[in-house]
């Protein structure tokens, strides 16, 4: 068969669209076309081509038997057929004019090499074939030092592969090639990712998906996966890897199918489903052995063993049960001792942490030392969530020694990698997030915190944890036009739902446009992952500082729930108190029940019957509430509650015990507010929205007591004019109805008269020590993200620098906030002290009033 140039480049051209088969994971079809166009190739009579045909031709034989061995090995899985295909490959290059075919032989060799778990053969071939790059063109230099860059990472190399990614990117680009170019981006992701950027991470991964969004072969959603489980995102990661799985089985990718499993268990061991965690850590280590990777095989079944050891938290094995467990941990470290790091992890030293924190539980201290000493320090490239676990098991070993000191040591160097870790998180929701990989850490310090008996040591543990992840995401605002137009559509779909109906034809439409609503918020959340940190993380306080700043009779309680028992610290200018108050669950029922009363006492529609029973039941919850909770605690003067969910939602202002005294609340114990100034000139912001019933009222009669004060009413109170007035006056009142999300508390919103203001808007902002007033029902809730950490509207004003936030834990009715709010403002500007300016204004109330002063302790 005799051919003319024009046929060789036709033949070229399949060549490269069998190569895009490959590269979407259509293996069936890239090995038929691959085939075909090799037949037709080995057809050709070559004793006829010219010099520059059969260089030509050379170098189709050559890629086209390069191409196919890859067809093969994910199609069979036979490393020995794809292997030969490569020398004959290597044959057809030997005899070839062409010096840059054999280059890419061992290009090819390297990738078959790592595909199977290889990884160092594999980079072998690599490092062998670059030395001749220059030989390559731009596009086969990309798929080069993009393998390479794969190699390094899998050995833990980031910074080489990093540098092999940017390269490839490079040359894939120069080249032209979408795809290519593509999955440098993506790569250059994974190294940002393993070297602890993670929002440069996700923004690189952004720009490969934005080449290449119709990519479906699950490892875009792997690594994105991977950035967001770090972030502590695990929810966002779990519902990603769900998908990821289901496509890399489609697609026959047996290795990073079995690493998307390994994930998986480690999102859900996160969230605690520990029975579906170790069914898919099982899962995975069967993979990964199939694959040819014995060292994530280890790693996997590490992980089934640690889904067994979260799951003691609820119940405490037995000694015997302990030591079978652990001697099924030394196994598997044998194991991967011999198998070399991978992705970072030793598999051996990895499961040598669990045998050690089952031999504690054991009782067996001196074994478990033992153990845990032949793991030795951190190799360069390790994990951050390994780093963190080894510090949680020698902090556990130090305290069961009765080695205070150096349990502490492991402890604050634990915390002090997750601030660093926390400081390059922008997004209050990362950073917030973040708080699920401190949680092993933060349980293992207070409990052996607890175990002193010493009040001061229990406070200081539990603020260690809490200081970590509070304080304010990054301190200025991102350039962002494109989220702030998702969010203007959202507010306007959110405005145009407001107008319908609830019922009849209308709830359709109405429910059509709030969950358009709803995934243009959902791309705003993301877009926000990809804002880098640059705020100081909040250093913790400790209880010998909290006595230094009280005086007279002012008192903190910290609360926290350990082994199933409600605690508190009380704190006064005398020193420290461990209180145990019992059993949780009865608090926790006495709270739902306020609300519930609440509700039902605030709603107008109600019959004045019901509403006076409700009014009746609610005056005994709160008694019985303040019995429990803050009779222990003998507070009668000043007093600051540190506390979580379901305690934040207590209306403490309400309570019995607390009429007419200075009452503040927080999740933390923060620093940095400062005093009152009585005297002080302050501008005021009040501003009503749609909807309540005397809101343009209580605007008006809140600015009266502020001379100069800025009052915005109508179409006036937009949500612009009301967050430029949070970053520019002293006081914002709002009188609006409120909502807050606890399935997505960054969306927690006010309704203003252009649609709700979220509390996502306000992310970045930094606040003049603002006094924000939400008179608005229940805004002032918060929902405890995964690792316990606080979210809500209140929250984040906080931490963008207010002073205080005066809002509503439960229904707060219009006529009553109407009553309450211009004598607020009247103490306010008297005292310039929001405790006690509500204090004074609720105890002239004729009914219990659900707001709540959100706010650091003075004096810090």
């Amino acid at each position: 068969m005799t051919v003319d140039d024009s046929h060789l480049q036709s033949l070229a051209s399949r060549i490269k669209g069998a190569r895009e088969l490959n590269k979407r994971a259509r293996w069936a079809a890239g090995e038929s076309a691959f085939r075909r166009v090799l037949d037709e190739i080995e057809a050709i009579a070559v004793e006829s081509l010219s010099p520059d045909q059969r260089q030509m031709w050379d170098g189709l034989a050559v890629r086209g038997h390069l191409g196919l061995s890859n067809s093969v090995l994910m199609r069979t899985d036979s490393l020995d057929d794809a292997m030969r295909l490569c020398s004959r490959a290597e044959e057809f290059a030997e005899g070839s004019a062409d010096t840059s075919l054999g280059t890419l032989v061992q290009l090819q060799r390297g990738v078959l090499l790592i595909r199977t778990g290889s990884t160092r053969s594999a980079l072998d071939h690599f490092s062998e074939a670059f030395e001749n790059a220059d030989l390559l063109e731009d596009e086969e230099r990309a798929i080069l030092l993009l393998n390479r860059g794969n190699a390094h990472s899998e050995l833990g190399m980031f910074e080489a592969a990093l540098r092999d990614y940017q390269e490839s990117y490079e040359h894939a680009a120069q080249a032209g090639n979408v795809m290519s170019t593509s999955f440098a981006l993506g790569n250059i992701g994974y190294a940002l990712y393993a070297m602890g950027d993670l929002p440069g991470a996700l923004a690189s991964m952004e720009q490969s998906h934005d080449l290449t969004p119709d990519r479906d072969d699950g490892i875009p959603l792997l690594a994105r996966a991977e950035v967001l489980f770090d972030s502590g995102l695990l929810l966002d990661a779990e519902r990603l890897l769900r998908t990821a799985v289901e496509q890399l089985a489609r697609v026959g990718w047996r290795a990073d199918h079995a690493e998307a499993e390994w994930f998986h268990a480690r999102c859900l061991l996160g969230l605690r489903q520990y029975d579906e965690a170790r069914r898919t850590a099982r899962r995975a280590s069967r993979r990964f052995a199939d694959a040819g990777n014995p060292s994530m095989a280890a790693l996997a079944q590490v992980l089934e063993l640690e889904a067994e050891l979260a799951a003691t938290r609820f119940e405490t094995p037995t000694p015997t049960v302990a030591r079978r467990r652990a001697q099924a941990a030394l196994t598997v470290a044998r194991k991967g001792d011999g198998t070399g790091s991978f992705l970072g992890y030793h598999p051996g030293h990895a499961a040598r942490l669990v045998a050690a924190r089952w031999l504690v539980l054991a009782g067996d201290i001196v074994q478990a030392r033992r153990v845990f000493d032949v793991v030795g320090r951190d190799g360069p490239g390790t994990p951050l969530t390994y780093r963190i676990q080894r510090l949680v098991v020698a902090a556990q070993l130090a305290f069961a020694e009765h080695n205070r000191s150096r349990g502490l040591r492991a402890v604050r160097q634990g915390f002090g990698l997750l601030r660093e870790h926390r400081s390059r998180l922008g997004a209050v929701e990362s950073v917030t997030a973040a708080a699920v990989h401190g949680v092993d850490l933060q349980l293992v310090d207070v409990g052996a915190a607890l175990e002193t008996g010493r009040a001061q040591a229990f406070f200081d543990a539990l603020e260690r944890g809490r200081s970590t992840f509070a304080g304010a995401g990054r301190v200025t605002p991102p350039d962002d036009p494109a989220a702030a137009e998702l969010l203007a559509e959202a507010r306007g779909l959110l405005g145009r739902a407001r107008e319908l109906r609830t019922d009849g034809d209308h709830a359709a439409e109405r429910e059509d446009l709030t969950r358009r609503a709803g995934v243009l918020q959902n791309q705003v959340r993301e877009r926000s992952w990809l804002h880098a940190g640059d705020a100081e993380v909040d250093q913790p306080v400790t209880a010998r500082e909290t006595v230094r700043a009280l005086d007279g009779t002012a008192v903190v309680a910290n609360f926290a729930v350990l082994a199933g028992r409600l605690r508190a610290v009380r704190v006064d200018k005398d020193g420290a108190a461990l209180l145990e108050l019992g059993e949780p669950g009865g608090v926790e029922e006495r709270v739902r029940r306020v609300r519930a009363d609440i509700a039902v006492a605030a709603n107008e529609h109600i019959p004045p019957p019901l509403r006076a029973a409700a009014q009746a039941s609610l005056d005994r919850s709160l008694k019985k509430l303040d019995d429990a909770v803050l009779a222990p605690l003998g507070a009668d003067g000043d007093l600051h509650i540190v506390a979580r969910e379901p305690l934040l939602g207590i209306p403490w202002a309400a309570l019995p015990s607390r009429q007419g005294q200075r009452t503040s609340v927080n999740s933390h114990v923060a620093r940095g507010r400062r005093g009152a100034r009585p005297g002080a000139r302050h501008r005021l912001l009040a501003a009503a929205g749609p909807g309540v019933a005397h809101g343009s009222g209580e605007a008006f009669a809140v600015g009266e007591e502020w001379p100069g004060a800025t009052v915005l009413t109508g179409d006036s109170a937009t949500t612009t004019a009301v967050r430029e007035a949070l970053a520019t006056h002293d006081v914002v009142h709002l009188a609006a109805h409120g909502r807050h999300d606890a399935d997505n508390p960054l969306f927690a919103s006010i309704e203003l008269a252009d649609g709700p203001l979220f509390a996502h808007e306000l992310d970045g902002m930094r606040l003049p020590g603002t006094v924000v007033v939400l008179a608005a029902c229940e805004v002032g809730g918060s929902s405890e993200v995964v690792g316990g950490e606080v979210l809500g509207l209140t929250s984040v004003l906080l931490r963008l620098g207010a002073r205080a936030v005066i809002a509503a834990v439960a229904p707060l009715p219009d006529a009553l906030a109407a009553q309450v709010m211009p004598r607020f403002h009247a103490h306010l500007r008297a005292t310039d002290d929001p405790e006690a300016a509500l204090a004074a204004a609720c105890a002239e109330a004729d009914r219990p009033v659900p707001l709540v002063c959100f706010a650091a302790l003075e004096s810090l």
